[in-house]
């Protein structure tokens, strides 16, 4: 058989078989995994603020709870205590959850542009008694969120929070308890809680 022939029958062997496996059609796009983003496992407690501060510059709902106890797992329910303005303002936040602070936090994001501000920046930030597995962090807060919601016209809240935390059976640290404190002239994150609470 002349090479000619081989070469055009290998040829068209290789066309047929390209053709038939659609090497070259679009696949289907896959659905996202995981949530994007940079979590950091929290195996040290100080691990557990820098997710969190992560969280919310990369608008990151999922990665935020993370940061919290998940009462699914744990017997320890996550308590929040707002300040008092945020009381006479909003009204009871008794039985706030973690799913609390994931629709919150959702609703807020739906309502801050993507070229608009949302950082939480911490200042003064101790840790004390820290045992191997408890902790209480204390930090002056300042968080700016360039909402778009015309009924709530405030966009920097300032005030120290503490935050206990543990390290669960996996080692990895927690928040179980936040308690939030303003300052006397500023708004408090409690308010923009209530203001983007569903």
């Amino acid at each position: 058989m002349p090479r000619i022939v081989i070469h055009t029958v290998l040829y068209l062997v290789c066309l047929v078989v390209l053709i038939s496996c659609d090497l070259f059609e679009p696949r289907t796009p896959e659905e996202p995994t995981a949530a994007r983003g940079n979590f950091i496992p929290p195996t040290e407690p100080e691990l557990v603020i820098d997710n969190l501060i992560n969280a919310i510059r990369e608008r990151n709902a999922q990665h935020y709870v993370q940061c919290f106890v998940d009462p699914t797992i744990h017997d320890i329910e996550f308590e929040f205590y707002p300040t008092q303005r945020a009381l006479n303002q909003f009204g009871s936040f008794d039985g706030w959850t973690v799913q609390d602070e994931r629709s919150y936090l959702e609703n807020l994001i739906a309502n801050v542009p993507d070229n608009a501000t949302l950082t939480l920046s911490l200042h003064d930030g101790r840790f004390e008694g820290q045992t191997a597995s408890e902790a209480i962090y204390t930090a002056s807060y300042r968080l700016t969120a360039e909402h778009t919601n015309d009924g709530f016209q405030h966009y920097v809240f300032e005030g120290t929070l503490q935050f206990d935390m543990f390290a669960d059976q996996s080692s990895n640290w927690v928040i179980f308890r936040w308690e939030d404190r303003a300052f006397e002239e500023q708004r408090s994150w409690s308010e923009l809680k209530g203001a983007f609470k569903l």
